[in-house]
């Protein structure tokens, strides 16, 4: 595969990469192995394979931290749901004092469904602009083959490690 090919194989994943909005989550109770397990579905596709983004003993964690309210007889809402898929997306590059943090202030001001659909629109519009970014530098590449797959590759990494930067010190003083 020419690094044409691979780009758009790659920039064409990423675009249909999609985060839960309120809506599509189920309006019933679940149990923890349920939320789990629905939580792996919504999530499969932003891990790597055979990591485990989610155990019942981080979600347990999460509700001592206080950054999820407690389940209701041990039973999770909508509500819990929300809070786990934004912890989730978020907790891969952030230190969960922000996370903590945006989503304590983040309620203030907007409902929770409100709180999860913008995460879930940020970062479908993400996607898509690094995949149109992606595309772009892969037009100015000057190498076919493994050589050029690695220059892209590692200006990817490199732009990700300026966006984490950035999200560090703009949450440096949060504790």
């Amino acid at each position: 595969m020419d690094i044409m090919e691979k780009t758009k194989a790659a920039c064409d994943a990423i675009c249909e990469l999609h985060l839960p909005r309120w809506d599509e989550l189920p309006d019933i109770e679940l149990y923890m192995d349920q939320v789990i397990a629905l939580m792996g579905k919504y999530m499969r596709d932003f891990t790597a394979e055979g990591d485990k983004l989610l155990t019942p003993s981080m979600v347990n964690n999460y509700v001592k931290m206080g950054i999820m309210p407690a389940p209701v007889k041990k039973k999770y809402s909508r509500s819990h749901l929300a809070h786990l898929v934004v912890i989730c997306v978020m907790k891969q590059v952030i230190p969960m004092a922000f996370i903590h943090s945006f989503i304590r202030t983040g309620l203030k001001e907007l409902t929770e469904q409100q709180l999860l659909d913008m995460t879930a629109d940020y970062y479908e519009v993400a996607a898509s602009h690094a995949a149109e970014r992606t595309r772009e530098r892969t037009a100015a590449i000057e190498f076919e083959g493994e050589t050029g797959v690695n220059i892209l590759a590692a200006s990817c990494a490199i732009r990700s490690q300026i966006e984490l930067r950035l999200a560090e010190m703009l949450t440096a003083d949060i504790k």
